[in-house]
């Protein structure tokens, strides 16, 4: 009785031993098949790149609308320059006329010439950033419907754009007509500037909202009748000897050219001295 009853004991226990066994082979190859298959299923993420991080792709910060993340160095002296510049530009912006935002901006650029700021000016780079800090903070303040902060940062950095074109040898001085026309103008004009220079799409559904209003200048004689001095666009005469003047009339443009024709004069003299210098500068081809 005894043999009888330990047999089927030990055959049991054998069987479970050999299972035990068995599994342990298969349990390896399971594991790495399921490993193989979650690699497929799941791939590794790819890194960022640097243009993800510019336009905020896949990044958890909000887009940079295309702000020059690698002059980030510049900081150090242009943070101060832009706080200085900024609260002078705005304690002179008390009224939105031309020649106010004239006096506005030379305070401003008169407040920056501290030795430390002096060579914001004289370098390219640092104007760069600077143009590139007010168009990104233009665009966030477009964005979040503050329109009156959006055409201030738009006027700053035009003038720096200019200043860069001035520095580049490619301007004379810079030009109120365009500021004036951010500062004072329509939406579309406020949009459109923006657009042009950010590389992401963030102002696109802006752009289809006021791509059907009427696009306004400003008639450049202050004695012009019109209220304003506002006028459709494309209905605007300008001189055709500096090409910056605009008026909303052949009279005012007659009316205006005695206090006109001295500035006029000298800036299409100046400007044909510089197309002249450019034209022998080394590397210039010869015509």
């Amino acid at each position: 009785m005894c043999q009888r009853n330990c047999a089927p004991t030990s055959s049991k226990k054998k069987s479970k031993a050999k299972a035990v066994r068995k599994a342990a082979k298969v349990e390896p190859a399971r594991q790495a098949e399921e490993a193989e298959t979650t690699n497929i299923q799941a791939p590794p993420r790819s890194p960022l790149t640097a243009d993800d991080v510019l336009r905020g792709i896949g990044a958890r910060r909000p887009c940079s609308h295309g702000f020059r993340h690698d002059l980030l160095p510049y900081m150090r002296v242009c943070g101060p320059f832009i706080h200085v510049f900024t609260e002078t530009y705005r304690k002179c912006m008390s009224i939105d006329t031309e020649g106010n935002l004239i006096n506005a901006l030379n305070a401003a650029q008169h407040a920056t010439q501290a030795p430390i700021f002096v060579p914001v000016w004289k370098d390219l780079s640092k104007l760069e950033w600077m143009t590139s800090f007010f168009v990104t903070e233009g665009t966030k303040q477009l964005l979040q419907g503050n329109e009156t902060m959006a055409r201030h940062s738009a006027v700053m950095a035009n003038h720096f754009e200019q200043s860069m074109a001035i520095a580049n040898g490619d301007q004379l001085e810079i030009l109120s007509t365009k500021m004036v026309e951010l500062l004072n103008g329509d939406v579309k004009t406020l949009v459109k500037y923006y657009r042009q220079r950010i590389p992401c799409g963030c102002l696109d559904e802006k752009h289809e909202e006021v791509k059907s209003i009427t696009r306004l200048g400003f008639c450049c004689n202050a004695a012009c009748p019109i209220p304003g001095r506002v006028v459709e666009r494309k209905k605007m005469l300008y001189c055709t000897q500096c090409c910056v003047a605009n008026y909303c009339s052949r009279e005012c443009q007659v009316a205006h050219w005695p206090k006109h024709k001295d500035g006029c004069l000298n800036y299409t003299k100046q400007k044909a001295k510089l197309s002249s210098r450019k034209k022998t500068w080394p590397g210039t081809a010869a015509a």
